[in-house]
């Protein structure tokens, strides 16, 4: 099946093809996930239209969740990537193409604000997909990972659980390992070195995408 980058191709197929982009407007309303749970108030923005997320909602490509004041979601793609925002935060999903087996797929997002916890799915493998995140302080080029982004005492920090992240902005690029973070000032400042984080600093970062109960 074509694939058309930046633009909805086509159903599932025999191959079970998924290609999703930002170009058409045929995009709009498709399923690529589904919410895990969440806490308190979570909202999906279509164009003008909006609706409230409740465990086992439909995710849609080019939707915008919103969460709201101590709010949290836990989504999963069809890939079986899984996104989790703290409170406040707002996230798009921009581009998403996936195909099952050796040719992987590639996916953007757009973190707007809040914290977020991104583990990768089948999308990255076997090779490593072509996956970023932007965020308001740089983009994040994502290689099997799993990692945390967020506000964090005043600055932006990104912490790598697992796998390879390259944090890149106008101030410069640092590529952070398993185990290892970086502290961002700003789109215009250079990411710190890569350095292990302080047990008090992860546990914060890990409170921010934490549900309660």
């Amino acid at each position: 099946m074509p694939v058309a980058t930046r633009s909805l191709a086509g159903a599932l197929c025999a191959g079970l093809l998924l290609v999703v982009g930002a170009a058409s407007a045929r995009a709009e309303g498709q399923d690529i996930g589904a919410v895990d749970k969440v806490q308190n108030t979570v909202l999906a923005e279509q164009g003008a239209g909006q609706r409230t997320l409740a465990d086992g909602s439909p995710v849609y490509f080019q939707d915008l969740l919103r969460s709201g004041a101590d709010a949290r979601l836990q989504a999963t793609l069809i890939d079986e990537t899984q996104i989790t925002l703290g409170e406040n935060a707002v996230l798009r999903i921009d581009e998403f193409v996936y195909e099952p087996g050796p040719r992987g797929g590639s996916l953007a997002l757009e973190v707007v604000q809040g914290a977020f916890l991104f583990v990768g799915g089948q999308v990255e493998k076997p090779h490593g997909g072509d996956v970023t995140i932007d965020t308001p302080v740089g983009t994040l080029g994502i290689r099997g990972t799993t990692v945390w982004g967020g506000p964090l005492d005043g600055r932006y920090g990104v912490i790598v659980l697992d796998g390879e992240v390259t944090v890149t902005n106008a101030g410069g690029t640092v590529t952070l390992t398993k185990g290892m973070g970086t502290m961002v000032d700003g789109a215009a400042a250079a990411p710190e070195a890569p350095a292990p984080w302080p047990e008090d600093r992860m546990g914060r970062a890990v409170a921010t995408i934490s549900f309660g109960g």
